[in-house]
């Protein structure tokens, strides 16, 4: 099948599709003193548990708390309450509930084709919520950002799994292809998001104040253009609604959690009012099968390890019906993991072209932690 890109030019050699360009640069950001100490105080943290790995020779079979280590490093350079503030430590007021409905679940009344989790499994898989640990989503490859349990036991991103599936109101397991409802999904208990009042000691992240510069410039410019908020963890999105309240900005929210037909109400009331000039949304919520091109300022929060997932948000602006030259801003904080983020995904793009081996594989993996946490 020919498959036609916005580059793709017809017989003359005159392009099939014209459409305003992009303005796409990098915003670099430079953390406060006290960001910098904790940042600090964090990595080497993290870096004593991956070096410990690396001399056990256990990086590979510890890929998924390696991604944890990562994602609040990473976090971090957002905002350090994602990383202070968080809840993981905490018992679950819940899980005793969440064990029983999986443990009394009768295999003989399950259909022929439903896969029933054995009692082991269960009970490993709330013994690890128990401990707070954060397993790597089996779609996004990425640390569960609003994990959810499904009935045959599988925890993943909501927004991943919601995304995948063809319906808004039910689809398959990515894991073992069971049929599963929206309303059979179970939200991963827990306590609090935040430990500390993050309204009553709300403090700017360098990150944030940059943000805040260039929607505030938008609005003094009285041009009336729209601005679009990418970030890949809807705990950052609750924060950012701080400020923008605070400044009385007008912003409307999209995320997985929505059901369509909110998703539905948002996304016309963006379109067509001018009192609400922001749209925070999720990046995986935001990034496949939409229309926003009544947008035309683009801030990407965080660099994702795909850059795919943010060329396919950008796309949902920069698409046929837009009149406008496209503003994207990339943020990233200076001297952290995300500028190695950055070269590790260079280095990824030139190895494309090689056919590796499954050993090759590994090894490149390897080296690409190690940049990370050099």
């Amino acid at each position: 099948m020919l498959r036609r890109t916005k580059e793709s030019k017809d017989n003359d050699g005159r392009p099939i599709l014209t459409l305003p360009p992009t303005d796409v640069q990098i915003i670099e950001c430079e953390q406060s003193e006290a960001e910098q100490d904790f940042y600090d105080a964090l990595f080497q943290r993290s870096k004593v548990r991956f070096d410990q790995f690396v001399a056990q020779g256990k990086v590979l079979h510890n890929y998924a708390s390696i991604l944890e280590l990562l994602l609040r490093l990473r976090q971090c350079c957002n905002h350090p309450f994602l990383v202070m503030s968080r809840s993981d430590s905490q018992q679950y007021a819940d899980l005793n509930k969440l064990a029983r409905k999986f443990l009394d679940m009768n295999p003989h009344s399950a259909s022929c084709n439903q896969i029933v989790p054995s009692k082991a499994y269960v009970e490993e898989v709330v013994d690890g919520i128990r401990r707070g640990e954060n397993t790597e989503c089996p779609i996004c490859l990425e640390s569960a950002d609003d994990p959810v349990l499904t009935p045959c036991a599988h925890r993943m991103c909501r927004e991943c799994l919601l995304s995948s599936w063809l319906t808004h109101s039910c689809g398959l397991c990515p894991i073992c292809r069971q049929m599963l409802r929206k309303t059979d999904l179970i939200t991963c208990p827990t306590e609090s998001q935040f430990r500390v009042d993050v309204e009553k000691n709300w403090k700017e992240s360098s990150k944030v104040s940059k943000l805040l510069d260039c929607l505030e410039k938008i609005r003094q410019s009285c041009c009336g253009k729209k601005s679009i908020v990418f970030s890949q963890w809807t705990s950052f999105l609750d924060l950012l609604e701080i400020p923008l309240k605070r400044r009385k900005f007008g912003y409307l929210r999209f995320d997985g959690k929505l059901a369509q037909k909110q998703r539905e109400r948002i996304l016309k009331e963006f379109d067509q009012t001018n009192d609400k000039m922001i749209l925070l949304m999720s990046l995986k919520a935001g990034g496949v099968g939409l229309n926003l091109t009544a947008a035309s300022h683009v801030f990407l929060m965080d660099p994702w390890w795909n850059p795919a997932v943010e060329e396919q948000a950008i796309m949902r602006i920069h698409r046929i019906g837009q009149k406008q030259t496209v503003s994207v801003r990339r943020f990233i904080v200076k001297d952290t993991v995300e500028e190695r983020m950055q070269q590790v995904q260079a280095r990824k793009q030139r190895m494309i072209a090689g056919a590796l081996t499954d050993e090759e594989v590994r090894s490149a993996r390897l080296e690409e932690l190690k940049m990370l946490f050099r």
